[in-house]
Formats: C-alpha cells, sequence, structure tokens
C-alpha cells in the first residue's frame, strides 16, 4: 500500500512537470509521447523487471489498436496528425502516431500491473499470446485495407463510435466467455480507467493546445465540444477512458494471471 501511495505521489509530480514543460516548449507529438508514455513506461518496467515478452506482446496489442483508430481516421477523415514526420506506414498510419499509440498502450498495461494488480508477470503465456496479437494486427491492417482498396463505396456513420464501441464491446465479450466478470474485477478495472485516462487526457491537452491533432469531420461526430480554440469530438474524451478499459481487461485475461 504504502509503495502504491509513493509511486502515485512520485507520477503526479512527474506528469505535472512533464505536462508544464511541453505546452511551454511548444512539444511535437511523438517528443510529447516520449514524456508521458515512453519513460513512464520504462521507468515501470525497470522497477518491476517486466519480462521481455510480456513487452513484446503488448507491443503488439498497440500496434493493432493504432491500425484500427488511426486507419479508420485516414479513411475516414475523423482527425489529421500534424507531426515533424509525413511517412505513413502502408500509406494509412502516420509513423509518429503508430509510435504514439503503442507507448500509451504498454504504458497503460504496465500500469495496470503495477497500482491495480499484484506486480507479479505471468510469462507463461507470453509466447502465445504474442503470436495472438500479432495475428489481431495483421487482421485490422488486412481489413482496413479491405474496406480502402475492394470495398471503398461503403460509407459507415458515426466510424469513431463504432471504434470505441468495438474497443469496449471487445473487452466485455473477453469477459463475459472468460467467465472473470466479477464484481471485484469489474470494480478495479473502472478504477484503473480513471486513473489511466489522466496521461491520456494531458496528452490531448498537449496535443490540442500545440495544435498536432485536429478534428475535422463534425457531421460524423456525436457530439463536439470547444477545448483550447479547437473542435473536440465527444468521442474523443470517451476514448480516454475506453482505451484503458479495454487495455486493463485484454491485459488481465491474456496476459496475467486472470485474478
Amino acid at each position: 500500500m504504502h509503495r502504491t501511495v509513493l509511486l502515485f505521489s512520485v507520477m503526479a509530480l512527474y506528469y505535472t512537470l512533464a505536462a508544464w514543460g511541453l505546452y511551454a516548449f511548444d512539444a511535437g507529438m511523438l517528443v510529447s509521447a516520449i514524456a508521458l508514455f515512453g519513460f513512464p513506461a520504462l521507468a515501470l518496467a525497470r522497477f518491476t523487471v517486466a519480462p521481455p515478452m510480456v513487452l513484446l506482446s503488448v507491443t503488439m496489442l498497440g500496434v493493432g489498436v493504432a491500425f484500427l483508430l488511426e486507419g479508420v481516421a485516414h479513411i475516414y477523415g475523423l482527425w489529421y496528425s500534424i507531426g515533424i514526420l509525413e511517412a505513413r506506414v502502408f500509406n494509412i498510419v502516420p509513423l509518429e502516431m503508430l509510435i504514439v499509440i503503442v507507448f500509451q498502450v504498454i504504458f497503460l498495461s504496465l500500469l495496470y500491473e503495477v497500482m491495480f494488480d499484484d506486480g507479479v508477470y505471468s510469462p507463461r503465456s507470453a509466447w502465445q499470446r504474442f503470436g495472438f496479437f500479432a495475428a489481431f494486427s495483421v487482421a485490422v491492417v488486412a481489413l482496413l485495407g479491405f474496406h480502402r482498396y475492394v470495398a471503398n463505396e461503403v460509407f459507415l456513420h458515426y466510424s469513431y463510435l463504432w471504434m470505441i464501441g468495438i474497443l469496449v464491446g471487445s473487452a466485455v465479450a473477453v469477459l463475459t466467455l472468460h467467465k472473470n466478470l466479477t464484481v471485484a474485477f469489474f470494480d478495479r478495472v473502472i478504477d484503473f480507467s480513471l486513473i489511466g485516462a489522466i496521461p491520456l487526457a494531458m496528452y490531448l491537452w498537449i496535443a490540442t493546445a500545440n495544435v498536432h491533432k485536429v478534428f475535422a469531420y463534425s457531421q460524423e461526430y456525436v457530439a463536439t465540444i470547444s477545448f483550447y480554440g479547437q473542435m473536440i469530438p465527444l468521442e474523443e474524451i470517451v476514448l480516454l477512458f475506453a482505451l484503458p478499459f479495454f487495455v486493463g481487461t485484454i491485459y488481465e485475461i491474456y496476459l496475467d494471471d486472470q485474478m
């Protein structure tokens, strides 16, 4: 308990200073992601001696999530990421945003284990799950390619809301299929979602205030709010909580001890 309180206090101080510095110096997407997710993930991994295969597995999970979010955003024009690099992976996902989301998923996975679980990794299933998550990433890329180049006449209204529904629905389905939808776990993953949303919200603030992420398709958002002079879709706020919920659930069921 004392370790968790101390760790939370250190992280709160770090994030306060990091957010101020990133805003003051007009930091870009990649620098902001390294400061808010990369360095904390590295510290948590070293602090808890995270097994390499666990890290590789959650990295592949992050790749799949990145392609889902950024790929659909690119196809439907939901938002535009303004970075230094112009490179796109498979001509769909901006390289910088791929790195950003992978850092986010790794950080959230480690944060869940350290602050909301027992801090003990279960590497026994990581080798098997690495292939599972790699297949997940390949399947997402294949579906995006099919939608863009074969079924490009299909238009999915409110696609951002559909993406969030896929993440949350998949997590709930996994819990139900594995019979792990207990009150104790559900309470824990909800608490984690609330805490995990804080650094994600800081990144959104930096990206919006420094104009590194621009939302452009207001007709396809459920609702919008004004934030630092920019239009932010309501779905973006919901994603702050949906992503930790998805990552925490998938990590617990497939990469941890399911306790």
